[in-house]
């Protein structure tokens, strides 16, 4: 890899890394500020990977790298963390799952503008209602749970390995 394609994945995992100590510490604010920090984390890493794996230049600047390469992230990195363990097949489907909704939270990922909520502006939902993040429940990510604890685990293994 390049010097200056190294240095961008550096400071992309390193950003990623100051991003989940920011949700850490933010374990008794609203919901919506401990997914933004995983949001951002999460997109970090993934363009972390991908500059590690391409380069620098195949990298846009875009929210939508979440869903497709986090999945591959867990992946790779879970057998690190599990004993050389492969990922189950029902837990790496529930990473997809958790990874498309992870990517909905920034306010440009509106999934072809049928879901407004996101985690950092209000929005208006389909009856009129102004919706606030820090008052809405984010009912299909449960930021608690144990799979959704393992990902943050290997969101984090990956950030520091591309910051060696």
């Amino acid at each position: 890899m390049p010097p200056a394609s190294e240095q961008w994945a550096r400071g992309y995992a390193r950003q990623a890394l100051s991003d989940l100590s920011a949700r850490e510490a933010l374990v008794k604010a609203e919901k919506c500020h401990r997914l933004h920090f995983l949001q951002m984390a999460a997109e970090k890493t993934c363009k972390a990977h991908l500059i590690a794996a391409n380069g620098h230049d195949h990298v846009r600047r875009s929210h939508a790298y979440i869903a497709h390469h986090l999945p591959q992230i867990a992946r790779h990195f879970y057998g690190k963390l599990n004993d050389n363990n492969e990922i189950s097949h029902w837990e790496l489907s529930e990473i997809k799952r958790l990874a498309r909704e992870i990517e909905m939270l920034a306010p440009a990922c509106k999934g072809g503008d049928v879901r407004e909520d996101n985690s950092e502006y209000p929005w208006e939902d389909g009856r009129g209602n102004i919706c606030i993040p820090c008052e809405y429940s984010f009912p299909n990510l449960d930021d608690e749970n144990r799979t959704i604890i393992r990902l943050i685990n290997l969101i984090r293994a990956a950030a520091k390995s591309y910051c060696q």
